[in-house]
């Protein structure tokens, strides 16, 4: 027998896919697709077809839980708990039941109940409490969440946890057990990601990115064990939009009001960077029955449904983008948490620039563009093209680089004769931004270029 006994308090009892039925149930997203998808409430299975996937009806448990049981037993580890659990009080954290309920307390030697969610929470609320005051100092989050900069990373992380979190819980009422194990989970693994920032004018892009192939989605190396990725708002309708409907908001200009919208996601990785796709987190914010914006880090499915798609779009950000150093913080003086050397700091280029919060950025470049394409016209074709279309934002691989000097001249040419691969160019996967192809054209009514699958059409 182990030096522990599981408290009955740690059964976990409500369901995850249960919990999202409760995490915005106000307002209502005016959302409605012509398949007859229409975001409602979380009471729907449509949300949870957004997040988990086909299949993900209302009041479904099992599998998911024990996915997130995994990512828990790994966060407590990491934060460092485990380690002061097996110091303090003899309790190995690998013998708990992580695969089959959530463990958010322990009973000890002596009878003696520990709060695990309360303890892991705690390893982070220094760092919590340091950036809540920085967020305090340097500006209110604007009200529609547009013109987010790297400094205003510390107000939507910290948003994440109130100060009820930090404490100790009895575990009394059922229902409150899963929210709790969600944010204690999800708020401690914030803490403990390397956090990176989507420009403004690239946030649609980033969401909206085409499915990654297979050879992609192999490839994808995540920088750290946890990595966080924040941008401008984009509303949660463009991000299950097909091609048709995105070209439709695009050309009406894509308006946040009051509905959900996704501001980021929580990716984790294997021991090698290998994208761990046991669950991923999406970053969403809304308004609750008072008017108060609040925002959630929701269990995510990877996968070619909607929510899944953005998870493997972030993935392909971080492993094969460009990313940008923190800045090096001003000296703060003999006091560098007092509220002077904090202002100090957010009034500093530096400051404003993410090197408090330690904010890698997203630096990208278009590749450089080759010759135009010659094409004839096919066997049978109709004639000139009389409309335009939107080419959905997307990964290309093989995109011919070339290589270049200690002077930063090409050595060599890249497409014309002469070009010898690894010796004038090499060839990389790159971002291509959302184009409108035939600009000179009117816009097709319907002419889908990327058409995103639908899995879960023929089941409705």
């Amino acid at each position: 027998m182990s030096a522990f006994e599981p408290s009955t308090i740690v059964d976990q009892g409500m369901s995850v896919r249960n919990l999202l039925d409760t995490a915005f149930a106000q307002p209502a997203a005016p959302a409605t697709r012509d398949s007859g998808l229409t975001f409602t409430a979380l009471t729907s299975g449509a949300w949870k077809e957004f997040l988990l996937g086909p299949g993900a009806g209302p009041g479904r448990s099992g599998s998911w839980d024990e996915q997130l049981a995994v990512l828990w037993k790994r966060v407590v580890a990491e934060c460092g708990e485990a380690q002061r659990l097996a110091n303090e009080h003899a309790i190995d954290w690998e013998l708990a039941p992580h695969e089959s309920k959530a463990v958010l307390a322990l009973c000890g030697p002596d009878d003696v109940i520990i709060d695990v969610a309360a303890a892991a929470l705690a390893t982070q609320r220094e760092q919590w409490e340091l950036e809540r005051r920085f967020a305090q100092i340097h500006r209110r989050l604007p009200s529609d969440l547009s013109g987010l900069v790297p400094a205003d990373v510390g107000a939507l992380r910290s948003g994440l946890l109130d100060e009820q979190d930090f404490r100790t819980s009895t575990y009394t009422v059922q229902q409150e057990r899963a929210v709790r194990w969600l944010r204690a989970l999800t708020g401690t693994a914030a803490y403990l990601a390397a956090v990176h920032m989507v420009p403004a004018p690239l946030a649609l892009d980033v969401v909206t990115t085409a499915p990654l192939d297979e050879p992609t989605r192999d490839a994808l190396r995540l920088p750290a064990p946890w990595s966080l990725i924040t941008h401008d708002a984009v509303p949660l309708r463009a991000a299950q939009a097909d091609d048709d409907e995105l070209a439709a908001l695009i050309e009406d200009g894509v308006c946040v009001g009051l509905e959900p919208v996704i501001l980021g996601g929580l990716l984790a990785s294997q021991p090698d960077g290998r994208l761990d796709t046991t669950s991923g987190f999406l970053l969403i914010s809304s308004l609750d029955a008072t008017g108060k914006r609040c925002q959630v880090l929701q269990p995510t499915a990877y996968g070619d449904h909607g929510g899944g798609r953005v998870l493997y779009g972030y993935a392909a950000q971080l492993a094969f983008a460009r990313w940008t150093q923190p800045p090096a913080l001003p000296d703060p003086g003999p006091r560098p948490t007092s509220r002077s050397s904090l202002g100090r700091i957010a009034t500093s280029e530096a400051g404003r620039a993410g090197g408090f919060h330690g904010v890698r950025v997203l630096d990208f470049t278009p590749p450089p563009e080759g010759p135009p394409e010659q094409r004839t016209a096919p066997t049978g074709s109709r004639g000139p093209l009389v409309v335009g279309t939107w080419r959905r934002a997307h990964w290309k691989p093989g995109v011919r680089i070339g290589i270049r000097d200690s002077d930063g001249r090409l050595v060599g040419p890249v497409y014309k004769d002469g070009a010898v691969e690894g010796v004038t160019f090499t060839r990389e996967r790159r971002f291509f931004l959302r184009a409108r192809v035939r600009a000179d054209l009117p816009l097709a009514p319907a002419t889908p270029v990327y058409r995103i699958p639908n899995p879960g059409a023929a089941s409705r």
